[in-house]
């Protein structure tokens, strides 16, 4: 025997025995990081897990729409203005309502407006300023009569 001190321990999650050297601290309660995972989900319930799997899928879902946003805010120029077409896109997308909405437009400005306002909680400028320009080229089309 080499002398060395080991402990037994054993798994919380699947029952797996294994020794550890002996060492001051916190021992471990896991064989590995897929048991605790297993835990902790077994723990909070799967309806839980499942809704915050939902909502972190939902959050990373708004977080690459915004990216794009930003990407399309920034390619605008004098050089290379926004088309009408892709305006009245953003201005619904932006919206989150549909071409039939039509007849009330600076409501759904408004209210489009007032959710995406950086001022406001989850609001951001350039996707205001963006939702700015898709408006006022929509308004101009409007205006034209197009």
């Amino acid at each position: 025997m080499s002398g060395v001190a080991a402990d037994r321990l054993e798994c919380r999650w699947c029952g797996l025995g294994w020794n550890h050297p002996h060492r001051p601290g916190r021992k471990p309660r896991f064989c590995s990081d897929a048991c605790q995972q297993a835990s902790w989900r077994d723990g909070i319930g799967t309806e839980e897990y499942n809704r915050r799997r939902r909502v972190t899928e939902e959050r990373r879902r708004r977080t690459l729409l915004i990216e794009g946003y930003h990407r399309e805010f920034a390619a605008i120029s004098a050089r290379n203005p926004l088309s009408s077409d892709r305006a009245t896109t953003l201005y619904f997308e932006l919206a989150d309502s549909g071409p039939d909405d039509c007849s009330k437009l600076r409501r759904i400005y408004r209210k489009a407006a007032a959710r995406r306002h950086p001022d406001r909680a989850g609001g951001d400028h350039q996707v205001f300023q963006l939702l700015q320009e898709a408006y006022r080229h929509f308004k101009d089309l409007e205006d034209l009569g197009l």
